[in-house]
């Protein structure tokens, strides 16, 4: 544990960076935002500085302003509903006032946000090389749910995947697990939620400001983890520049279907010459009501709390964050007289099992800006994270632990040559990790090591763009005990393995007609197995699994392809995209038949395996606005996936006899056929809308599922926006499933016992200073 101090030690030290730093002269950005049909002023829009991270809401009076503005080029981005969004940039000098005008247009479709996800330098999201999505505003309002996955479900290609409300995990494309990187800030959560459906994600989505969604070949800018996407939430945890005044939002939200409350929000106010962020949240939930009934053991209680201290000025900027977070939740279980009776691999632990996790992280970063020169920056980011979880039998005996420490470092360096349209950045990663395991839990515990070196660059002017990478990972893993693994009918050693590999992607985004781009992106993709994955050998209770690794297993490649076309017009929005990808040595834990006897007790035996597959499919977005404040919605997504090497029979086992059951040709868990269609009214104070959520008949299935039925469910919301004191202040009210409609989730694995929620009361209050 010493080391562990000494690292967060190094990691603190950051924090006294800005103090040490000479403070800069400063110049002033003034403006006014009024209605380009009317003239009048327009309150309450969202005002971003974008290179200083600062934000403010127009006064009654249209007005703004931010009176220490770092010299150099800026960028001025305005967002309102009602409105379309509109950006400026402007030259500030030391000791001078910069006087802006921003006339509106109104328009009922939403504004596409900036995204710091997926792209070199931050970009609007129309103009990012990739499909992607983001919510944010009267958007993240409107779909705030308890977890991540379930905040950004209506987003194209995305479905979830768990084992109880509070588990939720996104699957992309038809990748799930350790092929979706969860970031906060830009950084790993240093949680275990990839690794089992049944380890919840250690992020709040409450305090969120905004979560962004990049799909397709994202691994050269975050790494083997990132091969089906990348979902960030972004909370600003380290400030980056002194506000002007105190800011920051409170937010409650209240529901019925798993009947709780939550509330949370933060404040970022000036600290001497520093500046301080504050965040705190707390979420208590009952059991889910579905509407077949209550289901038992599903209830939660999330805590999380945040400090940020960092400045910044001509120079950049530096700081340093620490955040804790616990969560104590459920896992419904099944009566025992009923546990283990069918082959299916959907199936609960007798009893339910109740995991309490928490998790410390320290963040420390600094970036330096130059003025003169290719080297227009250089950033250094390092983290700490301790993690911890324990499962509880319904009888309060411990099943299984997990002790996981990380500590990682990068160093990043952006090259913008004067008078070329190149943008390029180069970087490092180290990563070290620890993991300890106990309970029922045999897999042994193991360190490892990744390191990485990339350069991926944007260039090109005008209509047409090209981004171009390449990457290359090496892991190491190191079991800290011999044990043995059974696998294809022999005993075999755990032992270190090394895995190491180049990646790289091309892509091109050409606008061939005004605000109509076409992108193509094609790429090589790696991933590394994980520790799981290679030395699992035991029981894992809240899965009611049991899991076996394989020391010999080969690592992931992948040769994948991204056509998208993307059309942002004032009264029309559509992007559709078409992917594939053939995954080499596609690692997924195969069915082994209804149970592993002996010590494990008649759970069902999961064998980490390689096989070939194909995965390939489509989505598609539409916004239409129609008269006035009135706009259509819709979209769809499709994937279809298959093995395409050779499979061997599934041998079940019995207590009496063995036989061999046909594999099938598919992958498991693979979303069917799904979307939504929606009518919205945005006006600039008053929201609501109506939405048919769908999907189709599960049809493709992998060994042991079994078919879920198609459905289409209704949701209706309606919002408020009111300027009171100076504060926005919002309303949201959302009923989900106003028909209490039965329906279930394929990608559950225990869809059998868990229908999906009833109808839900969901009122939010927000509050933005």
């Amino acid at each position: 544990m010493n080391d562990s101090v000494n690292r967060s030690v190094l990691i603190v030290l950051l924090c006294l960076l800005p103090s040490a730093l000479p403070a800069q002269t400063t110049g002033s950005i003034h403006g006014t935002i009024v209605d380009a049909l009317t003239g009048s002023p327009v309150a309450a829009a969202r005002v971003m500085l974008v290179g200083a991270h600062q934000e403010e809401l127009s006064h009654q009076d249209g007005k703004f302003h931010f009176d220490r503005v770092p010299p150099g080029r800026q960028t001025v981005r305005i967002e309102r509903i009602g409105y379309a969004g509109a950006t400026q940039e402007t030259q500030v000098h030391a000791g001078q006032q910069v006087i802006l005008r921003f006339s509106l247009r109104p328009s009922a479709i939403e504004v596409a946000p900036l995204l710091v996800t997926g792209t070199v330098t931050r970009r609007s999201a129309d103009e990012v090389l990739s499909s992607n999505a983001a919510l944010t505003g009267r958007q993240l309002e409107r779909n705030v749910q308890p977890t991540v996955a379930a905040t950004i479900e209506a987003q194209p290609g995305i479905s979830v995947s768990s084992v109880g409300p509070a588990t939720a995990r996104p699957i992309i494309r038809g990748l799930g697990g350790d092929r979706i990187l969860m970031l906060e800030d830009g950084q790993r959560t240093g949680d275990m939620s990839a690794t089992s459906g049944d380890h919840a994600t250690t992020i709040e989505p409450l305090t969120a400001s905004q979560i962004e969604v990049v799909r397709g070949p994202m691994s050269l800018l975050y790494g083997s983890s990132a091969m089906g996407g990348v979902v960030n939430v972004v909370k600003h945890d380290i400030p980056e520049s002194v506000p002007e005044h105190l800011t920051g939002q409170f937010t409650l939200e209240a529901a019925s279907a798993q009947p709780g409350v939550a509330a949370g929000g933060s404040l970022t106010t000036r600290l001497g010459g520093l500046a301080a962020r504050f965040e705190g949240s707390g979420r208590l939930a009952g059991d889910l009501t579905t509407p077949v009934g209550t289901l038992e053991n599903t209830d939660l209680n999330t805590y999380n709390a945040a400090i940020g201290i960092g400045g910044g000025g001509e120079w950049g900027h530096a700081g340093a964050s620490y955040r804790f977070y616990t969560n104590e939740y459920g896992i419904p279980g099944e009566e025992e007289e009923h546990a283990g009776e069918t082959p299916d691999e959907h199936a609960a632990h007798a009893g339910g099992v109740t995991i309490d996790m928490r998790r410390h992280a320290l963040r420390g970063e600094t970036e330096f800006h130059r003025d003169n020169g290719a080297l227009s920056s250089i950033k250094l980011t390092a983290t700490a994270i301790d993690y911890h979880h324990t499962e509880f039998e319904g009888d309060g005996e411990v099943g299984t632990i997990f002790d996981q420490f990380t500590t990682s470092a990068e160093g990043a360096a952006r090259l913008e040559p004067e008078g070329s349209h190149l943008t390029a950045t180069f970087g490092v990663r180290g990563q070290y990790r620890d993991i300890d395991t106990g309970g029922e839990l045999s897999t042994p515990a193991t360190r490892d090591y990744t390191l990485a070196g990339y350069a991926i660059s944007e260039f090109g002017s005008g209509a047409t763009r090209f981004q171009a990478g390449v990457r290359y990972d090496w892991a190491r893993y190191e079991p800290q005990e011999v044990s043995f693994v059974f696998v294809g009918g022999q005993m075999v050693p755990t032992r270190a393995r090394s895995f190491g590999s180049f990646s790289g992607s091309l892509g091109v985004l050409h606008e061939f007609a005004h605000n109509t781009r076409v992108g193509l992106n094609a790429s090589r993709a790696y991933r590394t197995p994980d520790f799981n994955e290679l030395y699992s050998n035991g029981p894992h209770l809240a899965a009611n699994s049991y899991d076996v690794g394989d020391p010999n297993i080969d690592q992931e490649t992948g040769l994948g392809g991204d056509l998208f076309l993307r059309h942002s017009g004032e009264r029309v929005r559509y992007e559709a995209a078409v992917f594939v990808m053939q995954l080499d040595n596609y690692i997924f834990p195969s069915s082994r038949g209804r149970a592993e006897l002996g010590d494990a007790g008649d759970k069902p035996r999961f064998q980490y395996t390689n096989e070939d597959a194909r995965f390939f499919g489509g989505e598609a977005t539409l916004s239409v606005q129609l008269a006035g404040p009135w706009t259509v919605e819709a979209g769809a997504s499709y994937v279809e996936a298959r093995f395409t090497s050779a499979r061997d029979s599934i041998p079940v086992i019995t207590p009496t006899d063995t036989v061999f059951v046909p594999a099938s040709r598919h992958p498991p868990l693979i979303p069917p056929l799904n979307g939504r269609a929606a009518l919205r009214y945005a006006a600039e104070r008053r929201s609501a809308g109506a939405e048919v959520k769908w999907s189709a008949d599960a049809i493709h299935l992998g060994d042991f599922e079994s078919r879920t039925a198609g459905y289409a469910i209704l949701n209706v919301d309606a919002g408020i926006q009111m300027l009171l004191g100076g504060k926005l202040h919002s309303i949201t009210l959302r009923v989900d499933n106003v028909f209490d409609t039965e329906y279930r989730n394929h990608l559950s694995r225990i869809k059998d016992l868990m229908a999906q929620p009833g109808r839900n009361f969901a009122l939010l209050y927000r509050v933005t200073i």
